[in-house]
């Protein structure tokens, strides 16, 4: 298949795409590097340096000779987000309806969107597992600009295109970029923990997230390609597992062998979510199996692979 990724400079964008290649797949796409890294480029991909907020960027770009896109392109830190809520909402909402309009021009029907856990907003401990059906409240801009890119997709879908959104929780492993200091939490630690300083977390020890690993999410994102099981849904992609900030934190400094007298902790960031984890039962359903890789699993091969490097 012809494969089309947006942000394919990222973290998600470009291990899905390396993976894609490796199975034969013919793979293109672009990014603005506002947060992507040049060297995540696969050399094998067709690269547009272009930006989803810039409508001309788009149509320069033969989008109609591809067979599915991956919109994987935007702003996923929920403290820029309150930095800069302009941009936030440029590249998450505009650039997703920018996506959406030039594929419905082009007469791509097969569209998969990355949405996110900060559509929900502040849930209770009762409510989790969070299910795709709950109402959704979200209370940082970030949630906001993500829940409008969800709304164009539902708009679209009405007009016949076939998409599927990942709300995708904590999204972790090989291929962060640890320099970036405000978007990432495992990567935020590890790059702490690997320059040898205190690891400094933000807010309480006893917030709660969902941790899922990056080649679960690529199989997933992949798998759905031809899922005609899953045209016009929205999936939760994390492990329904709560894991507590202490937790993580304990069990990264356990792997890297690191006193745990090395815990800093700090005043919260605005509109922090005090803590979610989702139901994964639609994963089950309509792809048959639930993320593999569990937390303690996934710190030891991320700490592997960058204590090698």
């Amino acid at each position: 298949m012809k494969v089309f990724i947006t942000g394919i400079a990222g973290f998600i964008g470009s291990s899905i795409a390396k993976k894609l290649i490796a199975r034969g797949h013919v793979v293109a796409g672009l990014d603005n590097f506002k947060t992507g890294l040049r060297c995540n480029l696969p050399h094998e991909a067709d690269f547009f340096d272009a930006d989803v907020r810039v409508r001309e960027d788009l149509r320069r770009i033969p989008i109609g000779e591809y067979d599915v896109i991956m919109h994987l392109a935007g702003q996923s830190s929920g403290e820029l987000s309150h930095e800069d809520p302009c941009y936030d909402l440029d590249t998450n909402a505009k650039g997703t309806l920018n996506i959406l309009s030039v594929a419905h021009e082009a007469g791509v029907k097969r569209i998969l969107n990355a949405s996110s856990m900060g559509v929900y907003g502040q849930v209770t401990f009762d409510e989790c597992p969070i299910n795709e059906s709950a109402q959704l409240n979200p209370f940082s801009f970030y949630g906001v600009s993500k829940l409008a890119g969800e709304k164009y997709c539902n708009y679209f879908i009405s007009k016949g295109m076939n998409i599927t959104s990942f709300r995708m929780f904590n999204v972790y492993g090989p291929g962060q970029n640890l320099d970036n200091t405000k978007q990432g939490m495992v990567s935020i630690y590890l790059s702490y923990i690997l320059a040898g300083q205190p690891v400094v977390v933000k807010g309480s020890l006893d917030r709660f997230r969902d941790f899922v690993y990056i080649s679960d999410v690529v199989d997933f994102w992949i798998s759905a390609i031809e899922l005609k099981a899953t045209y016009g849904k929205v999936y939760n992609l994390g492990t329904g597992v709560k894991t507590t900030v202490l937790e993580l934190v304990s069990t990264m400094l356990d792997t890297a062998g690191v006193s745990r007298d090395m815990l800093r902790i700090e005043g919260g960031t605005t509109a922090d979510q005090s803590g979610i984890f989702g139901a994964v039962d639609s994963l089950k359903s309509d792809f048959g199996r639930a993320p593999r890789v569990m937390m303690a699993d996934g710190i030891r091969q991320m700490w592997s692979s960058y204590r090698d490097a």
